[in-house]
């Protein structure tokens, strides 16, 4: 993943509803966001801005992400 470039869902995996819409839009990748909790462990999650909206991804669903690749 690199921050800056455009992602789109290439399949839905457990998406339903809302969140399938919301997905269908191009991503685009902001970078990781890590939670530190009280006991020790770090939980990175990604950021993405999609139809003006900011959502969080686990490193699972990035496997369902495909870059958009500019053609100029």
């Amino acid at each position: 993943m690199k921050v800056g470039s455009l992602y789109e869902l290439t399949y839905n995996i457990h998406l339903t509803g809302e969140s399938r819409e919301r997905w269908r839009k191009p991503a685009l990748y902001l970078g990781e966001d890590p939670i530190h909790r009280s006991d020790g462990v770090t939980v990175v999650n990604h950021k993405f801005l999609v139809g003006g909206r900011v959502l969080l991804a686990d490193r699972t669903f990035l496997t369902s992400l495909r870059e958009i690749k500019n053609e100029n």
